[in-house]
């Protein structure tokens, strides 16, 4: 858990510098940013040198200053209102949100494969029993795929998440092991991330601590991450059992079971048009 709190605060600590360009949208606002490039249908650009590239049609654009002092057209901007400027009505800012302009590659949502481990414990034997096999090896196959959505983003790309995992493991065994798994996260403009959630499987109900980042291949974005969910202890109740040779009932304490921890490492995939 250090590391998560280490990482929450790397994000929340760094801050870049902001570009030097002018850009002028038609509602009136104005933002300064970094040009990177200009299309015939769009313009890309950065809010800060180590943020994410966003992405804006260039219908909305009214004009950009570059950091040089010259200055580019793209149609007339809106008259200024003379009368009663700090009237709200009169002098509307609209914002354009954030998540229109965040590039769709910072979106991680899709596939996911990988292998989960089963700790000795409740959810070996449940898992044995429920399919009458002796021979089940503790690491199990996982496929699945991620849904998620933004609950907010910060100005230098980092974003506030909800994920929600559905897998079926131990297929390359034979076995049906459904799992849900529902993550609240934090992801960085650099694409590292940690969250926690619930998690319900043939174990029971659990906790799941996840953590992972991402690595781009041209157009295609590969996040990978690892889950622990850790091991929950249980303490049986006494039973009495009676004792023909004594004519009494014995009391049996209880005892200590545990399900077993469980270790995970997923990787996925997404191709999106920038």
């Amino acid at each position: 858990m250090k590391h998560f709190f280490f990482a929450l605060a790397v994000f929340f600590a760094a801050q870049a510098a902001i570009g030097q360009d002018i850009l002028r949208l038609k509602n009136g606002s104005e933002m300064n940013v970094s040009i990177s490039q200009i299309n015939p249908t769009s313009i890309k650009f950065k809010k800060t040198v180590d943020g994410p590239i966003y992405t804006m049609n260039i219908s909305d654009v009214s004009s950009i200053t570059y950091a040089n002092g010259t200055s580019e057209n793209f149609a007339p901007a809106p008259s200024p209102v003379t009368n009663n400027t700090n009237s709200p009505k009169n002098n509307p800012t609209k914002e354009v949100p954030e998540d229109e302009m965040l590039a769709p590659s910072k979106r991680y949502g899709g596939p996911r494969i990988g292998l989960t481990y089963i700790a000795a414990g409740t959810t070996r034997t449940r898992i044995a029993d429920a399919f009458n096999r002796a021979d089940i090896t503790p690491v199990v196959s996982q496929f699945g795929w991620q849904f998620e959505t933004r609950i907010f983003t910060l100005e230098n790309g980092a974003a506030g998440l909800v994920e929600f995992v559905p897998l079926i493991g131990g297929l390359d065994q034979g076995l049906f092991l459904p799992s849900a798994n529902v993550l609240f996260g934090f992801r960085g403009a650099n694409g590292v991330e940690f969250g926690v959630g619930p998690s319900v499987s043939l174990a029971g109900f659990g906790i799941v601590l996840a953590a992972g980042a991402s690595f781009k291949v041209g157009k295609i974005t590969f996040p990978f991450n690892v889950a622990f969910s850790p091991n929950i202890k249980k303490m049986t109740k006494e039973t009495q059992d009676y004792d023909p040779a004594t004519n009494q009932y014995v009391t049996i304490p209880g005892k200590t079971i545990n399900s077993g921890f469980r270790l995970s490492f997923f990787i996925g995939f997404n191709s999106r048009k920038a």
